[in-house]
């Protein structure tokens, strides 16, 4: 339209003031412009910033850390692992990694996927069949047991981890993680035998109850201060009697609430379990075993665990037979970390490529409206002189 306009001002002087029209039009965009160039800039810094020197996460320990606080490279690694530092030989040797097979890794973004599980120090979906427990000869003595849990199953669906993979030659694919030393591999691994379990035909359920809301805890998000009851059931439907045994790690409900009435339960401050003596259960009969968490008076925001997924993502967690979920109402910045984390991953090249081509466009919109400033002091200059 611009250009008709230019190409017909000299046999249409009138025509002028739409020519002015379009000059303070011109003049809008072109602060807005500016102040885009300037966004740009402002977003390339902070955006290689975030590339080239993150950030290190205030949750990047977790107690479910294999080896506490991670590791610096894969040097660091082979050192504990020479030392024996958290049993790490002994766990790789019962599994099926040498130490060359480590040594040989190669550096990456290992990325979840759905049949990926993780290495953890203690069980984070008990008694669920999405998580197995592995038991290993100590080299100092006795024995002691990990845990293999479902990565999709800890939050864990679309996140990534830097760290190491390689191929085993009994164990096949594996990766290392870097945040906390832990092992992933594709599937449960096959080259060790699975911790014994107690023979028990019981079957394990657990429902909640947010008793100050009066609902269900999975219908409706956690306040502060709200209370909630847990129910942990053993039914037996067979026609013979059985034993079970109650048995609850609490640590992510914990991360939330505390702990106001244990219900005659014993709790672990170690591995943050509450349990209950075994029962005997008669033929279709069911027990229950109840306890009362209070949420905490503010929820806090620390930012979601970089070597736990599962720590501190405003949901609480617990399994007993079956998985019970319960949402918490948390603060505007949690929401916005959460937004963040469901953003596609595009890496620091796919970072680089969108920068470059917004920079782009916005540096022929710029060249654009120069070209058209020009053009109308020509116009004006012109009209000045009595040339149009």
């Amino acid at each position: 339209m611009f250009r008709k306009l230019v190409s017909n001002l000299p046999y249409s002087p009138s025509l002028i003031s739409e020519i002015g029209f379009y000059a303070r039009r011109l003049k809008n965009e072109d602060v807005t412009r500016r102040l885009t160039a300037l966004f740009i800039v402002l977003t390339f810094v902070m955006q290689s910033l975030a590339v080239f020197s993150p950030v290190e996460s205030v949750n990047a320990s977790s107690e479910q850390d294999i080896i506490r606080g991670g590791v610096s490279d894969l040097d660091d690694f082979l050192v504990r692992y020479d030392h024996n530092e958290d049993d790490l030989k002994d766990i790789l040797s019962t599994v099926g990694v040498s130490r060359d097979e480590v040594a040989n890794t190669r550096k990456t973004t290992i990325r979840a996927t759905s049949d990926m599980y993780m290495m953890s120090r203690f069980g984070q979906l008990m008694a669920s069949d999405k998580e197995i427990s592995m038991s290993y000869q100590k080299s100092t003595g006795g024995m002691d047991v990990r845990f293999f849990s479902k990565l999709t199953e800890l939050d864990g669906a679309h996140q990534s981890f830097k760290g190491w993979v390689g191929q085993s030659a009994s164990l096949g694919w594996f990766g290392i993680l870097q945040s906390n030393g832990s092992l992933v591999t594709h599937g449960i691994p096959a080259t060790f035998k699975p911790a014994a379990k107690a023979d028990s035909n019981a079957i394990k359920t657990i429902s909640a109850r947010n008793i100050t809301q009066g609902a269900p805890s999975e219908s409706v998000k956690a306040n502060p201060l709200d209370k909630i009851q847990y129910t942990l059931t053993l039914s037996n439907p067979q026609p013979i009697s059985t034993s079970g045994g109650y048995e609850l790690r609490i640590a992510d409900i914990l991360e939330y609430a505390s702990l106001v009435d244990a219900g005659g339960a014993d709790y672990n401050p170690t591995t943050k379990t509450i349990s209950w003596p075994s029962t005997q259960l008669k033929p279709g009969s069911q027990q229950d075993r109840v306890f009362i968490v209070q949420m905490l008076d503010s929820f806090p925001e620390t930012g979601q665990g970089s070597s736990n997924p599962e720590s501190y993502d405003c949901k609480i967690l617990a399994v007993f037979g079956n998985s019970h979920e319960t949402k918490i109402n948390c603060p505007m910045a949690k929401g916005i970390e959460g937004f963040l984390n469901s953003l596609p991953l595009l890496g620091s090249t796919g970072n680089i490529i969108f920068i470059s081509v917004v920079a782009l466009v916005v540096l022929f919109f710029a060249i654009r409206t120069s070209q058209m400033k020009k053009e109308l002091r020509i116009i004006r200059h012109s009209f000045n002189n009595g040339v149009i």
